[in-house]
C-alpha cells in the first residue's frame, strides 16, 4: 500500500507541474512583473518572438449616482440623479512568446488591454 500512496504522490506533482503559472520572470538584469504596462514589457525583454491578438474581453461596469429623490418620475425618458448606471467596455487580450534560449522554458504573456495579468511556462525550447 505504501508504494500506491507513493504513485499516487508523484503522479499529482506531475499533472500540478505541468501548467505553472509565475508572477514575474528575468529578462537580463531585471524583472517583469504582472501588473506592468506593454511599454515597460518591451523596454526590458526587447520584440518578442512571436505576438497576436487573443480576442477580446467585455467587461461591465456599473455605477451608482447618489440618493434618488424621487424613484418614479413622471417623465420616464428623464432619470433623476440616484439611478444607476452601467456601461460596457471592450478590452483586447494580446499574447506574447519569449524564448530565452535553448533549454529554457518558453514564456507566454498575456496582457488585457495595456496591462500584464498573466506569465505562462510553455515548452521547454
Amino acid at each position: 500500500m505504501r508504494g500506491f500512496g507513493w504513485l499516487v504522490l508523484v503522479c499529482a506533482l506531475a499533472v500540478g507541474a505541468t501548467s505553472a503559472v509565475a508572477d514575474s520572470i528575468r529578462c537580463g538584469g531585471y524583472l517583469v512583473n504582472t501588473g506592468d504596462s506593454q511599454s515597460r514589457v518591451l523596454q526590458i525583454c526587447g520584440e518578442p518572438q512571436r505576438a497576436w491578438q487573443d480576442g477580446f474581453i467585455e467587461q461591465v461596469v456599473r455605477r451608482n449616482e447618489g440618493y434618488a429623490v424621487n424613484p418614479a418620475p413622471l417623465n420616464p425618458d428623464v432619470r433623476p440623479p440616484g439611478y444607476e448606471t452601467e456601461y460596457r467596455r471592450v478590452i483586447p487580450v494580446y499574447r506574447w512568446d519569449y524564448s530565452f534560449g535553448p533549454g529554457t522554458f518558453l514564456k507566454t504573456l498575456i496582457f488585457h488591454g495595456d496591462v500584464l495579468v498573466n506569465i505562462l511556462d510553455g515548452p521547454r525550447q
